[in-house]
């Protein structure tokens, strides 16, 4: 079974909030630790599912994204990776 979900990384604390508040009224979205995988300056990551990837990157489109990540985290068989996204709607 394989387990999907989208992480978007940020470069400050003061981003990841703004984030979240943002997206949390409208999404189900979790602020987690930022994978070790991942480099970033701030801890926190943003974890959403991969079905609200396209609504949620059309509500983000104006934001400003400087320092700002986008992956997508896939486990399956015990293993796991995590692949950087572009931010573009697809």
């Amino acid at each position: 079974m394989e387990l999907t979900y989208m992480i978007i990384s940020f470069s400050s604390t003061h981003q990841a909030i703004h984030f979240e508040k943002k997206l949390l009224p409208y999404f189900a979205i979790e602020l987690i630790p930022t994978p070790r995988e991942i480099t970033a300056s701030c801890g926190l990551s943003l974890k959403f599912d991969k079905d609200d990837l396209k609504t949620i990157l059309e509500v983000l489109e104006d934001e400003d994204k400087t320092g700002i990540q986008l992956f997508q985290y896939i486990a399956e068989n015990q293993q796991q990776k995590i692949i950087k996204r572009e931010w573009e709607a697809s």
